[in-house]
């Protein structure tokens, strides 16, 4: 009787704070793909404005998982405890730790509704980033130990945190705003960012494999150890070989003569949305995959899943063919359509064509 007590009050205690964990807070703010980048209000340059985004291991601070505390304009200059932006690694090209950083958290975040929702008929309401995001869960009447329900709570929240990854840049694509004022053209479909997303989210669900139980606290103090372990054995380099490499660059992949939000700030992108990613860069060849099975081959998005619903917003997606713009309701199956779309409209449009 006792035990059972204990059982009881134990997944009270997960309830009680899995409900009182906040959602991270949009994104951080970070970077188009370049350095020393440039800013204009209109057709008006922002005079003595530089970003300087290229950093190395030793600037990025301590991690914070992200529930608003942290200000704006402090990660973006780097005035908080952490600091983000580019770091080149010999192994995965370059990573951009904004990506990693918001991936691990939502990663955390969706780990805790997991717990408690995987086999119900349950959803949850995110901010809308252009589309309204809902996390749908669905009935399953299938018993899992609590071993299982911690490995599939794990490997989901990887799965479904990457899948919002990939939606964000679609809809950044289509013409999102984060920070007012500045609609993120630059950013979408970067070559580094999913990579850089996934890298976050399996990160992640290797520290609540190995402590299902951790707090918000403990998984921001891991996050900074496994981070920089993948670093290090991604191979990173000193901020020196980062600038030099990003000059490579100017002009093939980024255009140093433009000014954010410039879309064509940024000259290469990756429309491919897919599940094993190879780094760009030549020679970096470290690949990431993430899984969209359980153990058991059975498909994560039977059980959980990212929804997109028709919103406010829609006009933002009028340019899209009629019959994927009228779906009321997105899901996976449609991301690759509208990346493909975004890449046709860009070869089009591309001043450099």
């Amino acid at each position: 009787m006792k035990k059972a007590a204990l059982v009881i009050l134990s997944l009270m205690s997960g309830v009680v704070y899995s409900q009182s964990l906040k959602a991270p807070v949009g994104v951080r703010p970070c970077c188009a793909f370049g350095m020393d980048l440039k800013a204009q209000l209109g057709s008006v340059p922002v005079p003595f404005f530089s970003i300087e985004n290229v950093l190395d291991a030793n600037g990025l601070g301590a991690h914070h998982y992200n529930d608003g505390s942290e200000s704006v304009s402090g990660s973006l200059f780097g005035f908080n405890d952490e600091a983000n932006g580019i770091v080149f690694t010999s192994k995965g090209g370059f990573i951009d730790t904004a990506h990693v950083r918001d991936t691990a958290d939502y990663t955390y975040y969706l780990f805790q509704l997991n717990r408690q929702n995987l086999g119900t008929n349950t959803a949850i309401e995110l901010p809308a980033e252009l589309r309204i995001r809902r996390v749908q869960w669905l009935e399953n009447d299938q018993q899992l130990t609590e071993a299982e329900r911690i490995q599939r709570s794990a490997k989901s929240a990887a799965f479904t945190a990457y899948r919002m990854a990939q939606w964000h840049e679609i809809a950044q694509w289509f013409g999102m705003v984060s920070v007012s004022g500045f609609k993120e053209y630059a950013s979408a479909f970067s070559s580094e960012d999913l990579y850089s997303n996934m890298l976050g989210a399996l990160l992640a669900e290797a520290i609540l494999l190995e402590q299902p139980d951790i707090c918000q606290e403990g998984f921001s103090k891991a996050m900074d150890v496994s981070f920089q372990q993948a670093l290090d054995q991604l191979e990173v380099q000193p901020q020196a070989v980062a600038r030099a490499k990003m000059t490579q660059l100017d002009g093939k992949w980024w255009d140093s003569s433009r000014r954010l939000p410039d879309k064509w700030v940024v000259l290469f992108r990756d429309y491919h949305l897919a599940l094993k990613l190879t780094p760009h860069f030549p020679d970096s060849t470290a690949m990431l995959s993430i899984d969209d099975h359980f153990l058991n081959q059975q498909s994560i998005e039977a059980w959980v899943r990212l929804e997109l619903h028709a919103g406010d917003q829609e006009r933002s997606f009028a340019n899209l063919p009629e019959p994927l713009r009228s779906l009321p309701v997105w899901r996976a199956q449609e991301f690759q359509r509208l990346a493909d779309f975004a890449q046709a409209w860009d070869k089009r449009t591309h001043p450099h064509n």
